[in-house]
């Protein structure tokens, strides 16, 4: 899947995801829905894309995604 889709999806769930100030279940949101419906590959491309700093991703988004890809590492 194209890296700048992923980033618009990315997006759009941690707008569905923020609950204002409370900025700690948002990210949490944005977690547990990646986990749950995002295939692996999916997270590794993205992860690929933050990487050399082209993401254009949302706060929340991208605190999200660090910590999944932080888990992921740790687990392999």
């Amino acid at each position: 899947m194209e890296a700048t889709k992923l980033v618009r999806m990315a997006n759009q769930i941690s707008v569905n995801w923020d609950y204002g100030s409370d900025k700690a279940k948002a990210v949490a949101g944005v977690v547990d829905h990646l986990r749950r419906f995002w295939n692996p590959l999916m997270l590794d491309e993205l992860a690929e894309h933050i990487a050399v700093g082209d993401a254009e991703l949302s706060p929340i988004a991208e605190q999200a995604l660090n910590e999944l890809i932080e888990e992921r590492r740790a687990a392999s």
